[in-house]
């Protein structure tokens, strides 16, 4: 989010899509996220054969990243505290775009192989099949666990007592984020299915997993569009960008 000092007026896309911010909790946080990737990637391919599995994957994992660096460092997260459409944008990037295309990308190892060797070591013991983190991973990624996590998380942040207070507060901001990616990957996980844990879910299943998604969503969705007052009253006061201040008929 912007430092709060009121910008210029928005006078062209070009100058929406210019304007990003490294020094956020959230960017600094996927610079942190990018750098482990890619130091663990080089040390990878160094030991492995780089066949087109290797570049299937790694292309994956790049534009997942471009699309968390679009989200938590570019013009989404910089203008998230004054557009409400920004800031459902940020959501839906981070949620339906990022997370499912970084687990195409199956980057475990490559987080692992970015840790010192004693660390390597000690994380790929506990990764084995009688470890405690696959063991609730195991739990987490079963459909009934994760498709009502992943619902519940979405309808908890936009209680608007939440959701406005979290663009008060940035580190809670964050912790939205967070907290939205994290159960979007467990989402996810029943539809890709990357290893250590693989999906039990046919095709036929994976679709009905998918659809039973799409309702409560909808629901979420018309409650915020078609509410007579205003849910988040947090963009009453911030800054209008567009002539005619559109944020304060989204709201």
């Amino acid at each position: 989010m912007n430092d709060g000092q009121e910008p210029d007026l928005i006078n062209s896309f070009g100058e929406f899509a210019l304007a990003w911010d490294f020094s956020s909790p959230p960017a600094v946080l996927f610079l942190l996220i990018t750098s482990a990737y890619l130091i663990g990637t080089t040390r990878l391919a160094i030991r492995s054969d780089r066949d087109g599995r290797f570049w299937h994957k790694f292309t994956a994992s790049l534009f997942g990243l471009i699309l968390l660096a679009i989200a938590l460092a570019g013009p989404l997260d910089y203008y998230s505290g004054d557009l409400f459409a920004a800031h459902m944008s940020q959501h839906i990037v981070i949620a339906m775009f990022a997370a499912p295309l970084l687990l195409l990308a199956r980057p475990m190892p490559a987080y692992i192989w970015a840790l010192p060797r004693p660390l390597r070591v000690g994380v790929g013991t506990a990764l084995t099949d009688s470890g405690v983190i696959i063991k609730l991973m195991r739990i987490l990624t079963r459909p009934t666990v994760a498709l009502p996590v992943f619902i519940g998380t979405l309808y908890a942040w936009h209680i608007p007592e939440a959701y406005n207070q979290s663009l008060r507060d940035e580190w809670l901001h964050l912790f939205m984020h967070f907290t939205m990616f994290t159960t979007a990957v467990l989402f996810w996980w029943p539809i890709i299915g990357p290893p250590p844990i693989r999906t039990k879910l046919t095709h036929p299943q994976r679709i009905v997993y998918l659809l039973l998604a799409v309702t409560p969503t909808a629901v979420l969705a018309a409650i915020i569009t078609l509410s007579k007052s205003v849910l988040f009253d947090f963009y009453l006061d911030s800054p209008g960008h567009f002539s005619g201040h559109p944020q304060k008929t989204s709201v």
